[in-house]
């Protein structure tokens, strides 16, 4: 288990997946029929439609709708989530460490999720949201990693035009999203 993710010395800014990296997310898939049982075919429509939008962003074609109600979503699956994430799962043993280097060296943190409810997340981990410089949802944008417009959205949330990639540090939990847009954008990327 890694407790601690040095940062190399270049690096002005860290972005942070959250779920499956500040947190490890084991059974999150068997939590979630359990908590969403009576609404499996929306569950499933769900998954189908992420792996749509990674395929959509391969072949550059259009970003397919959310075939599932938008109102189920934010208002029972994402509610489910973050209780069970309350429930059940804990932040990495690195990541204090990695937000206490960060301070100290002024090394921006950012969070750059693919799902929303992302401030409610961070409270179910008993993380005090503060301690990033910007907090964003791919889903805020239509978008999913590893679209390469979200590194226009990165520069504009952390207003730097100018951010050079070679001093941004991507840590994710998958190489096909959160690594490929460190590539894509030619930042480093560390996988957790």
């Amino acid at each position: 288990m890694v407790k601690r993710i040095p940062i190399p010395e270049d690096v002005t800014v860290v972005v942070l997946d959250l779920d499956g990296t500040v947190y490890r997310k084991p059974r999150m898939p068997l939590y979630m029929i359990c908590r969403q049982w009576c609404h499996l075919p929306s569950l499933i429509a769900e998954r189908r439609w992420r792996k749509a939008q990674r395929l959509a962003l391969k072949t550059d074609s259009p970003m397919p709708p959310m075939p599932v109600s938008g109102q189920w979503y934010r208002q029972s699956y994402l509610p489910a989530m973050v209780r069970i994430i309350a429930d059940h799962y804990h932040t990495q043993e690195w990541l204090q460490p990695l937000l206490d280097e960060c301070r100290q060296r002024h090394v921006k943190v950012v969070i750059l999720s693919d799902y929303e409810s992302v401030q409610e997340k961070l409270q179910a981990l008993d993380i005090d949201a503060s301690a990033f410089d910007t907090i964003l949802s791919t889903g805020d944008y239509g978008t999913i990693k590893p679209d390469p417009r979200l590194g226009d959205i990165l520069k504009g949330a952390i207003n730097n035009a100018a951010l050079d990639w070679r001093h941004v540090l991507f840590i994710g939990d998958r190489e096909d999203t959160d690594g490929l847009l460190a590539k894509i954008l030619g930042a480093q990327f560390i996988l957790v």
